[in-house]
């Protein structure tokens, strides 16, 4: 599984370069000082659940075959009515044998989540397996559900469908010596400085996974809005202490993609 993701949505978009950096979830609070009410972290509404579905696709599909497929499902989801608030189909930008594509769906709560598997299985789930006919699949078992925790909210929250972004996802690991707690004073300084920055072209989520998996202590998504944003976010975080400290905390692996939102 640590090969997986990520994908984001518009309201859980977010993220730092391949570099994987950390932030601080600071509540607002009435007396708090302009550089902490800036640095709010980004805490979607409800309780958000999102879905990464690792497809395989027909040899040869291209970009506009897979923009019908996705029109096509987008009219049977519309015609269903399922409570979702978005998707989005992401592209690894390095080698797999894993998946072509990963489907996400962000759902928001638990509940519209599973109401709408079931009556996909059920009675849709056929239809739409003979209408690919093979173009598009995946199976039960390559499907990955998070729920974001903490963030840094991005101008990506209001990326429109048909609007790309990049999604990074790290798997890490804590060092010796490190732990959750030293996250969280990480993400203090790391989202003052974000504050500080006003970077409005990344975001970042850290997601917490429903599933058993020993393979990563912390999944950090970084998002931003195209490769000149990411080549900025990687030059002022390469050489930087705060890289120092995030090095000396966590040892990870990193995976880049390229996104597309497919629905709003």
């Amino acid at each position: 599984m640590n090969k997986l993701l990520i994908a984001l949505l518009a309201l859980t978009l977010l993220s730092g370069c391949g570099q994987n950096e950390p932030a601080a979830e600071a509540p607002a609070a009435p007396q708090a000082s302009e550089t902490e009410a800036a640095a709010v972290s980004a805490a979607p509404p409800a309780d958000p659940v999102i879905d990464y579905v690792w497809n395989s696709t027909a040899e040869g599909m291209t970009d506009e075959q897979l923009m019908d497929i996705a029109a096509r499902w987008n009219a049977r989801i519309d015609a269903a009515g399922y409570d979702m608030v978005g998707a989005n189909i992401l592209k690894p930008q390095f080698e797999t044998d894993d998946y072509d594509v990963i489907w996400t769906l962000l759902w928001p709560s638990s509940e519209a989540r599973e109401a709408a598997w079931a009556d996909w299985n059920a009675n849709q789930l056929a239809d739409w397996n003979a209408e690919l006919d093979g173009a598009l699949s995946y199976e039960d078992g390559n499907i990955y559900t998070f729920k974001p925790a903490g963030g840094w909210e991005s101008s990506l929250a209001a990326l429109p469908q048909g609007g790309t972004f990049i999604p990074n996802f790290s798997f890490c690991s804590f060092n010796e010596g490190f732990s959750e707690d030293s996250i969280a004073t990480f993400r203090e300084a790391y989202d003052a400085g974000l504050a500080e920055a006003d970077s409005g072209n990344y975001g970042y989520y850290i997601l917490e996974p429903q599933f058993e998996q020993n393979e990563a202590d912390l999944v950090w998504l970084d998002l931003f809005a195209d490769a000149a944003a990411m080549q900025e976010g990687s030059d002022t975080w390469s050489g930087s202490e705060l890289e120092a400290q995030w090095n000396d905390m966590v040892t990870c692996q990193s995976f880049t993609f390229a996104a597309t939102a497919i629905r709003r």
